[in-house]
């Protein structure tokens, strides 16, 4: 294996571990940061799209054909990467219907109240009624959303300023296009590829903090499950767009080989926890963070060297001193399975990991219909509010409710504030700017920077997103249409708008009950048994990893819950229910932990199946799930009587445990 600087490799770990203790902050206050997102070349790209759209309103002093940078800009926004076919097709329909919608909303912001309100109730319809659909379709129409609100600030007075309009914005659209596939294509699979490379850099610092001893409970556990489920989610909405068998194969293969790398470390972190560190744990522990840290960086290399990878793992496996039921036990096995994946990888094999991907079924839900009459009603109030107040750009207050208007309530509160502050970063950062920028060609360098500012970060958070957004579509109504005091109004259209959009969620069709928090335990708990039956049960590879990570998914959403307010930091309940509740979700944890650890020795061959206790578990998880009372289950998990039991298991080289420890819980009555 390559040695590398232990100096170099130790600050850049620390640098990840800083950046992975933001994100996790800010998880727990229910703002996403995605750092391993971040992507600058789309953003200097973007860049030169959108300075280049906007030269001939410059030229020709026309503040209407400021309409082609827009769609030049949205495109780069839109631009979904994938296949060259894939990207025609959404940035086309997006540049032909983008067009057609600028300019009629163009000739209807002519009309009175009685002709723009019909508009506003027929756009809140379509941008609502959108969410039923594939994510990026859904995205792609909000957007579209966002063209029929801005036309209303755009007014036509007759058809040939209409189709100015229209023109300026397909002439935009194309020109991006050309851009985006012809002169300048991107690596298309890469969002995804980074989404990857991020969990096993975030297991490069569960491993590394396990080393130093720094057990963090449920952070690590909560930010590499989250990190790992959006991720998927990247990777399968790539593939359901684009239909690339051979990049969907790999990208579930690599994270599905993360998971099971995820699901040893919480072994590891569950023996320490119970077992303690020695020396010899610790530096294997440091030496698997370093091969974390190489898979992350071949995740997000187009073409790794998985070979050099293979060698690396295989070879640390070989290395270390395997002794059952210890560290170096989990550690080793882990590293041959990364080797094996990267092995597998390189010669495009078949690999046995879940990679089925859910179809989509577009559904007008109850909840979708709520969220568009939310929708229309947000428009509709926010439209008159500008009209009575006078704003000069309240199509920016219209666009605003558009975006912050969300299905869920406490979704809606978190892009609210994530939009005002955004926003009012945007506008400190523009007038901070503007001494710096006396005239266009220091004004075109710096809407070159916001935009690629914006584009880089548009995955990574949504609050620096509209921060470089805004100081962007600032510096451009300065230069097509200068006026007193842009960053402010700026700041009190979206302000505006985020505020009336945040009380359509609350007032319209409120949710009765914020957190089922008992719903979410109870879904835990049969999460939990359900793994423990398969695994006792010796179910396949890929059924368990599919139980445990539900069981998972289940565990972390009602540690993130809690019976708080995220957006408050997560604030925990008091009393003696909050107190019962947190020593449930430990006991859970440590459950989880002890199974894991009877499905490595399972697979090691030191312990056999037990299908009529796994019956029994089964039986027990349909019956909780079939809304039995959670008492008895719970005195159990709280007591450890259920953990004891699976730790007393006979391996074939260990002693089993007194028999005290073996009480009837896994056999059941």
């Amino acid at each position: 294996m390559t040695v590398r600087d232990p100096l170099a490799r130790q600050a850049s770990l620390n640098r990840t571990r800083h950046l992975t203790f933001l994100s996790q902050f800010l998880a727990r206050h229910s703002v996403p940061l995605s750092p391993e997102q971040l992507a600058p070349a789309e953003g200097v790209r973007a860049a030169l799209a959108t300075v280049v759209a906007l030269l001939p309103a410059l030229y020709f002093h026309q503040a209407v054909f400021a309409w082609a940078a827009f769609a030049a800009f949205w495109c780069c926004l839109i631009e979904p990467g994938g296949t060259p076919r894939e990207q025609l097709r959404i940035l086309g329909i997006f540049t032909v219907a983008g067009a057609v919608l600028g300019g009629v909303t163009s000739l209807i912001a002519t009309f009175p109240y009685w002709g723009v309100i019909p508009w506003l109730i027929v756009t809140g319809l379509f941008a609502g009624l959108a969410r039923a659909l594939v994510p990026s379709m859904a995205l792609l129409c909000a957007l579209l959303g966002c063209v029929m609100l801005a036309g209303i600030g755009f007014p036509a007075h007759s058809f040939n300023d209409a189709l100015t309009i229209a023109l300026a914005f397909g002439g935009g659209g194309t020109w991006a296009i050309v851009l985006c596939l012809i002169l300048w294509p991107q690596h298309p699979y890469a969002p995804a590829r980074r989404a990857v490379g991020g969990c096993y850099q975030l297991l490069a610092v569960m491993a590394g903090e396990l080393a130093a001893g720094r057990l963090q409970e449920t952070v690590h556990r909560q930010t590499i499950r989250t990190a790992i489920e959006r991720a998927r989610g990247v990777a399968l909405q790539i593939d359901a767009g684009h239909a690339s068998y051979s990049m969907r194969g790999r990208l579930i293969a690599s994270l599905a080989g993360a998971e099971r790398l995820f699901t040893a470390m919480l072994a590891v972190e569950h023996l320490v926890e119970t077992r303690g560190l020695d020396f010899e744990a610790r530096g294997t522990l440091a030496a698997f963070s370093a091969l974390c840290q190489h898979a992350s960086e071949a995740a997000l290399s187009p073409n790794p060297d998985l070979k050099r990878l293979s060698g690396e793992a295989l070879g640390l496996a070989d290395r270390i001193r395997v002794r059952s039921g210890t560290i170096g036990e989990l550690v080793a096995t882990s590293a041959r399975t990364l080797g094996t994946l990267a092995d597998g990888l390189a010669e495009k094999a078949r690999l046995p990991f879940d990679a089925d991907a859910p179809k989509h079924v577009a559904r007008l839900t109850p909840v979708i219909w709520r969220h568009a009459l939310r929708m229309v009603v947000g428009l509709l109030g926010t439209y008159l509010a500008t009209q009575w107040l006078g704003l000069s750009y309240g199509f920016w207050a219209l666009v605003a409710v558009l975006l912050v208007i969300q299905p869920s309530g406490q979704t809606t509160l978190v892009r609210a504030l994530e939009r005002v502050l955004g926003t009012i970063g945007g506008g400190v950062l523009a007038l901070l700017a503007t001494p710096f920028l006396p005239g266009p060609s220091e004004m075109m360098v710096a809407l070159a920077l916001f935009v690629i500012g914006a584009i880089a970060m548009r995955a990574v958070n949504y609050t620096l997103l509209v921060l470089f957004l805004s100081a962007h579509f600032i510096i451009v109504t300065e230069m097509t249409m200068p006026s007193d005091g842009v960053a402010w109004l700026r700041i009190l259209d979206n302000t505006l708008g985020s505020l009336i959009g945040l009380g359509c969620a609350f007032a319209l069709f409120p949710q009765r009950q914020t957190q089922d928090m008992d719903g979410l335990l109870r879904a835990a708990i049969v999460g939990n048994i359900r793994y423990l039956s398969a695994v006792l049960n010796g179910n396949d590879t890929v059924s368990t990893d599919r139980t445990q990570r539900q069981a998972g998914i289940d565990t972390t959403r009602a540690e993130f819950a809690r019976g708080s307010l995220p957006l408050l930091g997560g604030l925990s309940g008091v009393g003696p229910g909050a107190e019962r509740m947190h020593a449930l979700l430990r006991a859970l944890r440590s459950l989880s932990g002890e199974v894991t650890l009877l499905r490595f020795d399972m697979a090691a061959g030191l312990c056999a199946p037990d299908p009529q206790t796994g019956q029994f578990w089964k039986e027990k998880a349909e019956a909780l799930e079939a809304r039995e009372p959670l008492a008895e289950i719970a005195g159990q998990l709280e007591s450890g009587e259920i953990m004891s039991s699976i730790a007393a298991l006979k391996r074939s080289d260990r002693p089993a445990a007194s028999e005290e420890a073996q009480g009837p819980v896994l056999s059941g009555p």
